[in-house]
């Protein structure tokens, strides 16, 4: 007689969580065009670890509110270095962020979003962008280097 396999619950998405490191997200879409529905949270853990839209569309298991940051503007553009420079009290991730931006040709965006503690690998998730957001990088952050919004220059 053959016995079943155990029945495992599947997680949704994956565990990023990584110490010293910032995933970094850009929108180059109007802020005000976005639905509300994509940032509605739903918690769990204590209410200390959410989902969203967005965390399911980029294969995030959860994130955690409290490590995330987000910047940008009502109308226009703004420099990715002042966007993130205005919610990071650290330029050790400034440099690699603006080069690798570049390359993407993502230097002027509408808004940002900051993941502290997470380092997203589009290798595992096998997304790099939504309608929405595109994924930058994962970078290296020392929260005890020189605080990035007093060098931030357009």
């Amino acid at each position: 007689m053959k016995l079943a396999a155990p029945q495992l619950k599947e997680k949704k998405g994956h565990d990023f969580t990584k110490k010293n490191k910032v995933s970094i997200w850009v929108s180059q879409h109007p802020y005000q065009d976005i639905p509300d529905a994509y940032f509605d949270e739903t918690f769990s853990h204590k209410n200390k670890r959410a989902t969203n839209t967005w965390s399911d569309n980029f294969k995030l298991q959860y994130f955690e509110p409290d490590f995330m940051e987000t910047n940008g503007v009502q109308t226009g553009t703004v420099s990715i270095k002042k966007a993130a420079g205005e919610c990071s009290f650290s330029s050790s991730y400034v440099e690699a962020m603006v080069n690798k931006a570049k390359k993407k040709k993502l230097t002027s965006i509408t808004w940002i979003v900051l993941l502290y503690e997470h380092e997203y690998s589009v290798k595992r998730s096998g997304i790099s962008k939504d309608t929405y957001l595109t994924f930058v990088g994962a970078f290296d952050y020392d929260d005890s280097a020189k605080n990035l919004y007093e060098d931030v220059s357009e």
